[in-house]
């Protein structure tokens, strides 16, 4: 359960990311056997259409994490980093939906049950020098990124490895640019140093708490 367009920018940064699970059901709802559980692609089908304003005119825009979001976005004139915070008494987007499911008020297309959910932003400027070195730095984690993907095939080959990330740090993060699009996650194994794309959602977030004056993707 649980994520830049090249004219303007945008970034999303959320907590460490859970372990893949089975749809969460809980068998003493209301719903009875009506209830089918919230499976993990419509969560991540409500979670995406989430947004800061104008995100659609923006340029380049990148997303990391998921729930508890930070945002950089550019039109190419304006410059400003997002968060938001979702205002639902539950813990969570996903209790808010599983919530819904229990009490069979959730709806068949995830864009209706993401219109359920108010979120209130707050917005930060940034200068150009600043949006330009966080985009340098995203682009230079990612490229240690891809190298490690290639430094680990041979590995990966011949052990058959599959991994599962227990109590690991781990981010999901969305780049557009309108001529690229990537989808990735970054986890910080514990017998590895810590992966260059953690290292920059760190500084980002410890921009933001300066800016916003407060923890952020706590």
């Amino acid at each position: 359960m649980r994520i830049l367009t090249v004219a303007a920018l945008l970034l999303f940064v959320t907590g460490p990311l859970p372990v893949q699970e089975q749809a969460r059901t809980n068998p003493g709802t209301v719903c009875g056997d009506r209830s089918n559980g919230l499976p993990d692609f419509y969560y991540e089908a409500v979670i995406a259409r989430i947004e800061p304003p104008d995100w659609k005119k923006s340029l380049i825009r990148i997303t990391v994490g998921q729930e508890k979001k930070l945002a950089l976005s550019s039109d190419g004139k304006n410059l400003k980093l997002w968060t938001e915070t979702p205002e639902i008494t539950q813990k969570s987007i996903g209790d808010f939906l599983l919530d819904l499911d229990q009490s069979c008020r959730l709806p068949a297309d995830p864009a209706a049950a993401a219109a359920f959910i108010k979120v209130k932003w707050e917005s930060s400027d940034l200068s150009s020098p600043q949006f330009g070195q966080i985009h340098r730095d995203f682009t230079e984690a990612l490229s240690h990124y891809v190298a490690k993907i290639q430094n680990r095939y041979d590995s990966i080959i011949a052990t058959r490895l599959f991994v599962v990330h227990l109590d690991s740090e781990g981010y999901s993060i969305v780049y557009d640019n309108s001529y690229e699009h990537l989808e990735l996650e970054g986890w910080n194994m514990n017998d590895e140093p810590i992966n260059p794309m953690l290292s920059w959602v760190h500084q980002l977030r410890k921009l933001a708490e300066e800016k916003f004056k407060r923890p952020i993707m706590k």
